[in-house]
């Protein structure tokens, strides 16, 4: 599987929307090698809402609804109207016949997370965001193969419940460095241990 990854460093470098979300989602979420930093992830979505870029509204949007650090508050007003905003210009990005089919699959990612959360209007629905999300992984999203390891198949949602499918996943992703991955597979790891003590 052919993981998608960017350099951090030639992001800096291209002023689109795009690179200001995967910049700003690099540092919230510890990603592409970032150490998290919510000051910057703030900068970074921030300047993609000034442009209006759709996945950085949506990175707001669920800022505002989750909070992010001792940045910004949790404003639930607030972040619901910016992720029912997002909503609409999102699937256009991903129907856009000019989007590239790496940004497309960030994209569709997203819409994943509306279906996953019940988000923005959008009826919580496990079994459309696994179809969603399965699809991002399998073109080698590595958020999109985390979730498939430590969500869907672990927790059955929106699929069968399958322990060994989810550590498949989950390694796949802690191979490939993301840090998350690397803590619940260690933390997972150490409770598999622990009951066969």
């Amino acid at each position: 599987m052919n993981i998608i990854k960017f350099d951090l460093e030639r992001l800096k470098h291209q002023n689109t929307g795009f690179a200001y979300y995967l910049l700003g989602r690099s540092y919230d979420l510890e990603e592409n090698g970032a150490e998290q930093d919510y000051n910057k992830a703030l900068y970074y979505y921030q300047k993609g809402f000034d442009i209006d870029y759709p996945l950085c509204t949506y990175s707001l949007g669920i800022s505002y609804e989750l909070g992010l650090g001792e940045v910004l508050e949790v404003d639930k007003y607030k972040g619901e109207k910016l992720l029912t905003d997002a909503y609409l210009k999102i699937t256009e990005l991903i129907n856009n016949p000019n989007t590239s089919e790496t940004e497309r699959v960030y994209a569709k990612f997203v819409t994943g997370a509306y279906y996953y959360f019940g988000i923005g209007e959008v009826e919580k629905d496990y079994s459309k965001a696994f179809e969603i999300i399965k699809e991002c992984a399998n073109k080698g999203h590595i958020a999109a193969i985390y979730d498939l390891g430590a969500n869907f198949y672990f927790n059955g949602n929106g699929t069968d419940v399958n322990y060994e499918l989810a550590d498949y996943y989950l390694n796949i992703a802690r191979e490939n460095g993301l840090k998350r991955a690397v803590d619940l597979y260690d933390s997972r790891s150490q409770k598999k241990k622990s009951n066969f003590k």
